[in-house]
């Protein structure tokens, strides 16, 4: 038997894993997804709990550190967070020489490559480093991405308020008001069930890339870079004007009827990790707070959660059996555009909430540091002769 003929006998006899599904890559203690329970655990503590009782400081610090602060240490992270919004006039000025248009993850990604580069970090992997590093960026991304939705509209920008807390801060300085008990949970409760999810695809190549030892800010921006695609964070924005175009509740049946004759993906349904009758429990809790933003605001904010609500219950209906069911980006769509956020933020959103997970990822993953090199199964030729130029077809 010839090298080509038992490297083919190999090659249909070996599986792969396209996509890594079922491959285990790595050991982690900051987040635990149980599909046979419907529960998400950070660093052991049930979301629901989180979302319940916590802020996004205290939930950032329980992720990057490993434990829920306690009053001293959480007003000391607190304030940190809020000394470190503000960000160089250079940054904002970068931020009015791109066009009005530009998508708002590649503006979110531009500006944190520039202030890397301007702060010239390089990678000791110093844990202190990184840990200032990271706290930077957890603070700054959300301000640039407020400048931007003022600047892109002709508005002026709004300064920080350093008596509000990480998600009033952030919707003040969109909005120029200061968010109701009603708005401030709903940012609250976004920023926390974004913050992780485990080994997403935006979190593994946050960590491949942290794995060569570039630096940190290196590793988020590349995981901006995945988060961008419309099968990872880009899935929320497309749900909001998937739900604009139905336009209606009444025409909910036959859309969905007709995006299962055409074998089409719909938006906001089906997830890599939550098959057969696994589901996704961070949907109950965002649909909570949609219904409450519904009835809050009525107009435009109910209609557009009634026709969410619809769709989740038709595509149920005829996808259900088959295991197909919402997912995050379903009702986390609605509550964003409940908040005025246009569709094309919607990512970068989704982005400014898991840099923290990303961060905590990375760190963690360079406590045991090897370099992500998998191999890949070889299916061409071998053997081929070099043909001259001139005798080529």
């Amino acid at each position: 038997m010839s090298k080509v003929e038992a490297l083919g006998q190999n090659a249909e006899r070996d599986r792969v894993y396209w996509g890594l599904e079922g491959v285990y890559v790595n050991e982690t203690c900051i987040c635990y997804i149980d599909t046979e329970s419907g529960k998400i655990y950070y660093r052991g503590y049930d979301l629901e709990d989180l979302v319940r009782h916590a802020s996004f400081e205290e939930v950032a610090y329980l992720l990057l550190y490993g434990k829920l602060p306690n009053r001293r240490e959480l007003e000391e992270f607190s304030n940190k967070l809020r000394e470190k919004r503000y960000i160089d006039s250079d940054v904002i000025e970068l931020v009015r020489k791109l066009p009005l248009d530009a998508y708002p993850i590649d503006v979110l990604r531009l500006c944190i490559d520039y202030y890397c580069t301007k702060m010239r970090f390089v990678n000791t992997l110093s844990v202190k480093d990184n840990y200032e590093l990271a706290i930077d960026l957890i603070a700054k991304s959300p301000v640039v991405l407020a400048y931007l939705y003022r600047i892109s509209r002709g508005l002026d920008v709004v300064l920080p308020r350093p008596e509000l807390d990480h998600s009033a801060n952030f919707y003040y300085m969109l909005t120029g008001r200061t968010p109701d008990e009603v708005e401030h949970e709903a940012m609250n409760t976004i920023f926390i069930i974004y913050a992780d999810h485990s080994l997403a695809n935006s979190t593994f190549t946050a960590i491949t890339v942290g794995s060569t030892l570039s630096d940190l800010g290196s590793a988020i921006i590349a995981a901006l870079c995945s988060l961008k695609g419309p099968l990872h964070g880009g899935a929320n924005r497309e749900v909001v004007n998937m739900l604009l175009e139905i336009g209606d509740e009444g025409r909910v049946e036959d859309y969905v009827l007709e995006k299962i004759k055409r074998k089409e993906k719909i938006m906001g349904f089906g997830h890599r990790v939550y098959k057969g009758q696994a589901r996704d429990p961070r949907v109950k809790i965002l649909k909570n707070i949609a219904k409450k933003l519904a009835l809050r605001k009525g107009g435009d904010s109910l209609k557009i959660y009634r026709i969410a609500e619809r769709l989740e219950e038709v595509v149920e209906k005829y996808l259900g059996s088959k295991g197909v069911g919402p997912n995050v980006d379903l009702y986390a769509g609605v509550v964003l555009y409940q908040l005025g956020i246009p569709p094309d933020y919607n990512p970068a959103v989704f982005a400014i909430s898991r840099v923290v997970g990303w961060v905590a990822h990375v760190l963690e993953y360079w406590n045991h540091n090897k370099l992500i090199r998998p191999l890949e199964k070889y299916r061409g030729p071998l053997g081929l002769k070099y043909v001259p130029l001139e005798e080529r077809e």
